[in-house]
């Protein structure tokens, strides 16, 4: 329908005989380019400042698709009007279409790619407190893949339904998408299970991009968060990737589950003879010359004792689980160092008592 209108509206126009008909042949596309690339290159100029950065990437990830439509669009209808050859008619009429509906196809996934690249960049996940952004990145994310898939689907049963030997195929992905759903989920359950947990997971957030978990023993961060399946940073460096309906079966920590701020804790075994109430005041002292620590919780218990040494907590919280990292580092050096340093003796130790004499 889209190509016949051309067809009527832009009919072949009279240029003197002596001008060759490949030159015509290039002379609308050529022009269509052109006008394309100087629209394009005045649209920032013309756009307000705050708009201007918008615009171009819209226009740089949009430029390829739309002049795949207009040289397309342009083409057919120069050819149609200096060639009289049927069989290349035919290819023309055939191939146009098909072009035309990839290039919308395309042009259409990159505008939606587009709108939420720009919609995640409101959204500052390196912030301090970034609670906020992490859950508007996250079902950000899930939703693009959700409207990109979308998008294809629908993108591929228009391609075929220009097509005439398979147009049947393209309106009955369409209109069949009850049955193709069933046999699609009987062949692949677990991967419409993941789907589904993963649009569960968008709406529901047990877990965040940038999240700090515990699965499996492992300690890291949220790094991408998939329709199928969930990336998690280690704190090595290495990457763990889980099954998004494992994290709906199983149990994991979340750190920064409801905030970003974070209680980390340091155990020590000492002797009975050491002084509590002045580990908790060296405490203090070192919490105070930290560059990580909140101001938040800084607190010293006696939480265990066993027959030779007691178990001595400290807590201390941070505004995030690296600073919290680090800040349990830096506490468990500087208290071990004290401890050292003026109660040598309350060092763990094993103790001794040997009864009698020895004979020379």
């Amino acid at each position: 329908m889209f190509m016949t209108w051309i067809s009527r509206t832009y009919a072949p126009l009279t240029t003197p005989a002596w001008i060759p008909d490949w030159a015509v042949a290039l002379v609308l596309p050529a022009a269509l380019v052109v006008g394309y690339a100087v629209l394009s290159r005045l649209a920032p100029v013309l756009t307000p400042t705050r708009r201007r950065a918008g615009v171009r990437l819209v226009l740089r990830r949009t430029r390829p698709a739309v002049q795949l439509i207009l040289v397309t669009v342009a083409l057919r209808q120069t050819v149609r009007g200096v060639v009289e050859t049927d069989q290349v008619l035919s290819v023309v009429d055939r191939a146009a279409p098909i072009l035309v509906t990839f290039g919308v196809a395309v042009l259409a996934y990159r505008l939606v790619g587009t709108f939420f690249v720009e919609l995640r960049k409101r959204f500052d996940t390196t912030a301090e407190d970034n609670l906020r952004a992490r859950r508007a990145t996250t079902q950000i994310i899930v939703l693009e893949r959700v409207v990109g898939f979308v998008v294809v689907v629908i993108g591929i049963a228009a391609g075929l339904m220009t097509i005439p030997g398979v147009r049947q195929y393209g309106a009955s992905l369409l209109a069949s998408a009850g049955v193709a759903g069933l046999v699609v989920g009987f062949a692949a359950q677990q991967t419409i299970a993941n789907v589904l947990a993963g649009i569960q997971i968008a709406i529901t957030q047990p877990l965040r991009i940038e999240d700090a978990v515990v699965i499996d023993g492992e300690w890291g961060w949220i790094e991408e968060i998939t329709l199928t399946y969930v990336v998690v940073r280690v704190w090595d460096r290495r990457r763990l990737v889980v099954p998004i309906s494992y994290l709906l079966q199983k149990p994991f920590q979340n750190w920064t589950r409801s905030s970003s701020s974070i209680i980390g804790t340091v155990y020590l075994n000492v002797d009975y003879t050491l002084d509590v109430a002045a580990l908790r005041r060296e405490q203090t002292r070192l919490l105070a010359a930290s560059e990580y620590w909140d101001g938040d919780v800084d607190v010293v218990q006696v939480v265990d004792t066993t027959e030779r040494t007691m178990v001595v907590r400290s807590l201390v919280s941070a505004s995030n689980s690296p600073r919290a990292w680090d800040l349990r580092c830096e506490i468990r050096e500087g208290l071990i160092t004290w401890v050292r340093q003026h109660y040598p003796d309350a060092l763990p130790r094993e103790r001794l008592r040997v009864k009698g004499t020895i004979q020379a």
